[in-house]
């Protein structure tokens, strides 16, 4: 089944941009301010919602404080060209679950949203890797074949884990197999860990976990 994506953004060219660089993943909606971003939500559930913070009808952070209120748990990235530290903390205690600064490359741009829109290959980061094992490719090698000799029995649990609603047994997967990512640098995979370690009844992040742990068994390490 396609996703479902909005991008509430006012400025043209930036809209365009987002939602140009999301077309390959599913199908965009558009919004250029919070209120009708606020219906097009009541209308459709969305895979996940990219927004800009400042719009003329307000804050994105208040506007997504008032969707969770009223039950709309699609995850939500922000998107601002004023980010630091601290306005990143904000962002992501607000709900967000994720924010970037503007402008980005289309590349980052996807690879960021890569937890929730998939990815054509997996991503592995052998220099994060090697640095949680103290620089040994031999080690890294068995590490890998490890951790994917492991991965489709964490796959079933992860699902037997839900099918019985039991957040404790999920969350307690769910936190083995982030220990296993930082080791062999699997860092889209670890990112979708998190977001279901920190959600385990959202169904939108339970779907990009499982795209995530397919593109791995599908395509190991060279």
């Amino acid at each position: 089944m396609s996703l479902r994506f909005l991008v509430v953004e006012d400025d043209p060219a930036s809209c365009e941009f987002a939602r140009s660089s999301l077309l390959a993943f599913g199908a965009v909606d558009t919004a250029r301010t919070l209120s009708e971003a606020g219906d097009r939500c009541a209308e459709h559930p969305y895979d996940l919602l990219l927004v800009d913070v400042s719009l003329p009808d307000g804050q994105g952070d208040a506007w997504l404080a008032r969707q969770r209120a009223l039950g709309n748990h699609s995850p939500a990235v922000a998107l601002t060209a004023e980010l630091d530290p601290t306005r990143r903390r904000q962002l992501r205690a607000s709900g967000f679950a994720e924010a970037l600064g503007k402008p980005l490359a289309q590349s980052r741009l996807q690879d960021a949203l890569a937890p929730w829109i998939g990815r054509r290959e997996p991503d592995w980061d052998d220099a994060q890797a090697l640095a949680a094992l103290g620089g040994s490719e031999q080690t890294l090698r068995r590490m890998r074949t490890l951790f994917l000799d492991e991965l489709p029995r964490q796959r079933e649990r992860i699902v037997e884990a839900r099918d019985r609603r039991d957040a404790p047994a999920l969350r307690a997967v769910l936190h083995q197999l982030r220990a296993g990512c930082g080791f062999v640098g699997a860092t889209a995979l670890s990112r979708a860990v998190d977001n279901l370690h920190a959600h385990p009844d959202d169904a939108h992040a339970a779907r990009a976990l499982f795209r995530e742990l397919d593109a791995v068994l599908a395509s190991p390490p060279g």
